[in-house]
């Protein structure tokens, strides 16, 4: 490969949702849940383009989000095998890049670890390097765990801040808790990802624009050493 990250002492911090796959987790377990009720669908999208849009903090969006959806195991299990046919064609034409530089890659997501983990396996990427929310069995629903720092305001910046990494890190994302990890000082660079949704409120605070992962490889690749 052109580009090993250990070597220029780059780490990559990639989102989940419309980045590493192609959809909206939360949108795909509404379609299973709630297919026959598009009023509630909408009332899904909207609280997510609101929170990707950083319209109103992410916390109170997943937490209505989840209210709507009483999400259950059936839909869990349906919900992964849907998402890893959603892997986006980008990520899964540079596997090999992704495998080789995983030392040096994370993934912090508003997402559930249910359906990362099994997506983050195929690319070699450790359980502790995965920042996600999670699921607490009640009775015969799932609800949100309320303990795990990523169902809070700020989410992101928690977790970055637990990592204490050094050199130039990077952020790769769709949404404006991507961007928010630089703005508060935890990243050096912001990449706003477009291959699927192009958010102009998030896109306007990149340093760069991409709509592919190649054209991320080419970015990191003519950075300079830290």
């Amino acid at each position: 490969f052109r580009i090993n990250l250990k070597n220029k002492n780059i780490s990559l911090i990639i989102d989940f949702d419309s980045t590493i796959i192609s959809c909206e987790t939360l949108d795909e377990i509404s379609n299973l849940l709630i297919n026959n009720q598009p009023k509630k669908i909408k009332q899904i999208e909207d609280l997510t383009n609101q929170a990707m849009n950083g319209e109103i903090d992410f916390s109170k969006s997943l937490s209505k989000r989840l209210e709507i959806l009483n999400i259950n195991k059936d839909a869990i299990i349906e919900g992964t095998e849907i998402i890893k046919n959603k892997i986006s064609a980008s990520f899964t034409n540079n596997i090999d890049f992704i495998k080789s530089n995983s030392e040096n890659i994370y993934i912090i997501s508003g997402g559930f670890i249910d359906f990362i983990k099994p997506i983050a396996n195929m690319f070699n990427i450790k359980p502790n390097h995965i920042f996600c929310n999670s699921f607490i069995k009640n009775d015969d629903s799932y609800i949100l765990d309320k303990n795990n720092i990523m169902s809070q305001d700020l989410a992101k910046i928690r977790a970055i801040k637990q990592l204490k990494l050094n050199g130039t890190i990077v952020v790769i994302g769709d949404g404006y808790t991507d961007y928010e990890i630089k703005k508060y000082g935890y990243a050096n660079i912001f990449i706003a990802y477009t291959e699927h949704v192009e958010r102009k409120k998030v896109v306007e605070f990149a340093d760069h624009t991409s709509n592919s992962f190649d054209d991320i490889i080419n970015y990191l690749d003519n950075l300079r050493n830290s």
